[in-house]
């Protein structure tokens, strides 16, 4: 079986004010016009600068977001699952097997504190290249997080050691965020954060090399912002499907609510990525 990439991360949430610390951007917000994200949540909505629209993606922000399957929706809706279903981070390696686990949709906090979010999203006509591609490329301009998805995507930023390596035409494609920290500012339910995600090779996350190879020849991406986090994309018929998982250190605290918020928005922003990250592969691709 081929292996085609993993990236993997390992960090800490921080609340941090936007643009607090001098790199980030505060987003433009609407005073007046709103939008509902998933689970209902209402947000100011989000606008462009003058310097963004010029640029040639810019026409993806304005494309209606993908909705998200109602079923996973009310699934979440339901409030949190059983931790008995939940997938402990010392069983990392079922991730490895074909087939699915108890949970893979759903939150709920561990019977040791642990914080933790699962969920599942089919990605038609994407491929774990473009996943690939996706998360290096993304990472290069705040326009680019934010067409993944403009309701709550304000700002992303690495600083030039990590550009250099982001850009290197050496460094294989699956391995270029390796050792990069990149600082993404969102919501996730609960107001604008800062998070800085951590992302480490897959031996330094914590999966045994011995029996890591990735179903189906995909390919897993694994980053942090306050969590060890991994998504797992294999192929299925027509595309991907993607399965991630986060896992807050019990001493975080991480209040049922945010979890509940990102399982919502995980669902969210890979739905919608699913929808425009084919067009965005065949305009500014590798090839192109």
């Amino acid at each position: 079986m081929k292996i085609i990439s993993i990236l993997t991360g390992i960090g800490y949430l921080f609340l941090i004010p936007l643009a607090g610390n001098g790199q980030a951007t505060k987003p433009i917000l609407s005073t007046t016009e709103k939008v509902t994200v998933t689970g209902g949540k209402i947000v100011n909505k989000q606008y462009l600068s003058a310097a963004e629209k010029k640029k040639p993606y810019a026409k993806y922000f304005y494309m209606p977001m993908a909705p998200v399957d109602p079923a996973m929706v009310d699934s979440v809706g339901k409030g949190p699952i059983d931790p008995s279903r939940a997938l402990n981070f010392e069983h990392l390696n079922d991730l490895l097997k074909p087939g699915y686990l108890a949970s893979e949709i759903g939150y709920c906090t561990l019977s040791d504190g642990t914080g933790y979010v699962s969920s599942i999203v089919k990605m038609p006509g994407v491929t774990p290249e473009m996943f690939d591609w996706w998360f290096t490329w993304h990472q290069l301009d705040p326009l680019r997080y934010k067409i993944w998805d403009h309701y709550v995507h304000y700002d992303v930023y690495v600083n030039d050691t990590a550009k250099k390596q982001l850009l290197s035409k050496k460094i294989p494609l699956h391995e270029k965020n390796w050792d990069i920290t990149h600082h993404a500012n969102e919501d996730l339910g609960m107001g604008a954060m800062e998070i800085p995600i951590s992302f480490v090779s897959p031996e330094k996350f914590g999966f045994d090399m011995n029996v890591f190879p990735v179903p189906n020849e995909g390919t897993a991406v694994c980053a942090v912002g306050g969590s060890k986090m991994v998504h797992i994309a294999r192929r299925v018929d027509g595309g991907i499907e993607l399965r991630t998982r986060f896992w807050f250190p019990a001493q975080a605290n991480v209040p049922l609510a945010l979890l509940k918020g990102l399982n919502y928005h995980a669902l969210e922003e890979y739905t919608n990525l699913a929808k425009i990250l084919p067009m965005l592969y065949a305009e500014y691709g590798p090839k192109k």
